[in-house]
């Protein structure tokens, strides 16, 4: 096709070990696929069996880039797999790939995600000249190239300063679509924020940081995390997204209590909270939280109780949407 041609074109493909391919996929809902050729996709990038993809639309303590199972999206999320095309083979080992990952963990932050200006495929193209192989194919976001010149000459960037303080944001990561809400993180004293039983190699304190690798939040002797997050003032909570490692390491029942700052793990799995969430391995979910009990919270409390069977839990997506109280 002129579209696999194309892909062809891109760049000299590099005679390397592993082949490095380009998932695409579409909306669900045709009336959202937008005009040929205009039409609207969004990518991940499979290497090693694991596909890259970026998302954002908050100021959360996390990197925007994550790991899915490749060509893969849950029942809920408004894509669809289209098609696969080679980008090449990449030369770097499987260990090169995890550090050059690293590398754009933290140049790829979600609060920097731009839906015309930096989006997945921006996301994806970047990795891919990272590993030696070719540019993804210009039609793939030729929407929102389209869609930046026009916010340029209509609204002077008007929509990017929106976007930009959580107004109207349209994450583009495979898992939830337009949202008003704002990241309530960017409100959290973040001086204060704590861990129980985490890790020293990989802790909270990493894990805001988004330092390459280390950015992600593991349990130390058990299973078991207690997460606080104080605010600098009130907040309504709305919403939390979570991701686990993509093995019996993701968290399995996840416990949120409110206005507790002093809650120990007896305190945790006696006292009742407000949700509890349950999280499959290899998703990124979003779970609405009860409007009515969460619009003046000072602190939040994220108690992971278990694991899907493994000796520790591993988070590497953690953000909280809502506003201010």
């Amino acid at each position: 096709s002129s579209k696999s041609t194309e892909a062809k074109r891109g760049t000299a493909q590099p005679q390397g070990r592993e082949e490095v391919k380009l998932n695409i996929y579409e909306p669900k809902d045709e009336k959202q696929r937008g005009i040929p050729p205009f039409n609207i996709f969004h990518s991940g990038l499979e290497v090693y069996g694991t596909e890259y993809v970026f998302g954002g639309g908050g100021a959360g303590l996390s990197t925007g880039v994550f790991t899915q199972r490749p060509k893969w999206m849950p029942a809920s999320a408004p894509w669809k797999y289209k098609e696969t095309m080679s980008l090449g083979k990449t030369a770097k080992s499987r260990n090169d790939v995890l550090e050059i990952v690293g590398e754009l963990k933290r140049e790829w932050r979600n609060e920097n995600y731009d839906l015309t200006a930096r989006n997945c495929n921006h996301f994806t193209d970047a990795l891919s000249k990272k590993l030696g192989c070719a540019s993804v194919p210009s039609w793939l976001n030729r929407a929102a190239r389209v869609g930046n010149m026009f916010r340029g000459l209509v609204s002077g960037g008007k929509k990017a300063d929106e976007q930009k303080k959580g107004k109207d944001v349209v994450i583009d990561d495979g898992k939830h679509s337009e949202r008003k809400e704002v990241s309530v993180l960017e409100f959290a004293d973040t001086s204060k924020c704590g861990c129980l039983n985490e890790s020293s190699a990989h802790s909270l304190k990493s894990f805001i940081n988004g330092r390459g690798p280390n950015a992600y939040v593991e349990s130390d002797t058990d299973e078991e995390l207690l997460i606080i997050i104080p605010f600098k003032s009130p907040v309504k909570l709305r919403k939390l997204i979570l991701s686990g490692d993509d093995s019996d390491k993701c968290p399995k029942t996840v416990k949120v209590f409110i206005n507790e700052p002093n809650l120990d793990f007896d305190d945790a799995r006696d006292n009742d909270p407000i949700a509890t969430v349950n999280l499959k391995v290899g998703e990124q979910g979003v779970f609405k939280l009860p409007a009515a009990k969460c619009n003046m919270i000072q602190c939040m409390t994220i108690f992971v109780e278990e694991s899907h069977g493994g000796e520790t839990s591993v988070i590497t997506k953690l953000d909280v949407l809502g506003d201010r109280a």
